[in-house]
């Protein structure tokens, strides 16, 4: 399920070879390229049948500026993708990122520079795969291959924006130091938090630096915490995963939930009726710029549904990568009664209690002084549902919803707010929107049972 095939890995060896080749015969003529080299999982031999990115990187002298390398890289990359179509993606900077027989190629810039004297934060990649390729094994190989077959199926996998999980290179540190996949969960099922993980020994200044619910040490440079870009959410996920699967080992953990039997429980799940979903269309653009978009903008939402005094208890975000993206809301209830309290401050506070007068005295129907000394005015709530406090937030004519301006526009020019069972029809034959709501409205099995 993990080790590919020989066949398999002569495939993707050559059109990793083959792209090496096309980036050097592009930038030859260019003095400041220093060497072109594979990099990533490929490189180190602990890729995935079903996940295969070949890397390659472009090594610049150091001398050029930020701008150049940038601007040369992405010309580099374009050129030896041609006549494939390429897309940029962008981390610390911009990189070409493409699709040869079905592989998906990625061309780095990063600057030729010795350990430690880093200018990108690209430039550490390198020095990542001669470190594993020293240091692996066959049966290291395959103990990685198994530990991102795992997360993967559990959607932790990728240091991306959309997934903010665990990256190959954390996963192959993880089983450096553990030893196997069995062991890499034994130790991660026993977490209890700010626990620092690290090949050598810890650097308690260095240490200090990090806030994060696990800090793993990049055995490269250990002044860079590898666990910066894993939400608690996902370290969470991973120790009860571990768990579970511990406690009862199957193959399971490593086929996932087939979509059918998402579709099935997520149209059935009674949850539908504590959930509003906002769907809309919107322009291609570069995915981590999506995503980004997408989360910010449904955590300002969430503020402002909160502010309305509806319970947000989760949200999540969903999109095609295309045209089409959705936020998700669970609220403890869809509806609020019509009559709302204002708790003001205690009669003592004189200047207080007479702007929270003159502030609700219009809107409140009745006004008290409660056993607690405080200001009590009672009135009706603009919103009692909470589609109809979405439409108004997402209305052309309001301001302050907080969406990302990136997206405020598309959204303004068409949106659809559903809720409950409705939203069984929305779903059709959308299966990242399925995927979305099955992890939001089903328990997930994985991590409980």
């Amino acid at each position: 399920m993990v080790e590919p095939t020989l066949m398999e890995e002569k495939n993707v060896l050559g059109i990793a070879q083959e792209v090496k080749q096309r980036v050097e015969d592009t930038s030859k003529r260019n003095l400041s390229v220093h060497s072109v080299e594979i990099g990533g999982s490929v490189a180190k031999g602990t890729w995935l049948t079903d996940v295969v990115d070949v890397d390659i990187f472009v090594k610049f002298d150091s001398t050029i500026s930020k701008k150049s390398l940038e601007d040369l890289g992405v010309k580099i990359g374009r050129e030896a993708l041609a006549p494939n179509e390429s897309f940029l993606r962008y981390s610390e900077h911009p990189y070409v990122e493409g699709f040869i027989d079905g592989i998906r190629v990625n061309i780095v810039a990063c600057y030729d520079v010795a350990k430690g004297s880093w200018k990108s934060s690209a430039d550490r990649s390198p020095y990542h795969t001669s470190f594993m390729k020293n240091r692996f094994n066959e049966r290291l190989k395959n103990e990685a291959r198994l530990l991102k077959k795992f997360l993967k199926m559990l959607g932790l996998y990728g240091a991306e924006i959309k997934v903010k999980g665990f990256s190959g290179y954390v996963c192959e540190v993880l089983v450096l130091k553990y030893g196997s996949f069995i062991s890499v969960l034994k130790a991660i099922s026993s977490l209890i938090g700010g626990e620092i993980l690290s090949l050598d020994d810890v650097d308690e200044d260095v240490a200090k630096q990090f806030d994060t619910q696990l800090i793993i040490l990049d055995p490269v440079d250990n002044r860079r915490n590898l666990g910066a870009a894993i939400s608690p959410e996902n370290v969470a996920s991973f120790v009860m995963a571990s768990r579970a699967f511990l406690q009862s080992p199957s193959i399971l953990f490593f086929k996932g939930v087939p979509i059918s039997e998402m579709t099935t429980k997520v149209r059935k799940s009674s949850i539908l009726d504590c959930i509003s979903i906002v769907i809309f269309r919107h322009e291609p653009r570069t995915v981590d710029i999506l995503w980004g978009q997408l989360h910010r903008s449904v955590n300002s939402l969430t503020k402002q549904i909160s502010k309305a005094e509806f319970n947000v208890l989760r949200t999540s975000v969903a999109s095609d990568e295309d045209s089409t993206s959705c936020f998700i809301f669970l609220l403890d209830s869809l509806s609020l009664p019509k009559s709302q309290i204002k708790i003001g401050p205690n009669v003592n506070m004189k200047d207080e209690v007479s702007k929270f007068l003159n502030s609700n005295r219009k809107w409140s129907k009745l006004m008290w002084v409660g056993r607690d000394q405080r200001i009590y005015a009672m009135g009706d709530r603009r919103f009692l549902k909470a589609e109809e406090l979405l439409c108004s937030l997402l209305d052309d004519t309001v301001k302050g919803s907080g969406v990302a301006p990136g997206l405020k526009r598309t959204i303004e020019s068409g949106f659809e707010v559903i809720s409950g069972k409705n939203i069984v029809k929305a779903t059709g034959r959308r299966k990242w929107l399925i995927e979305a709501l099955y992890r939001v409205a089903i328990t997930d099995e994985f991590n409980f049972g």
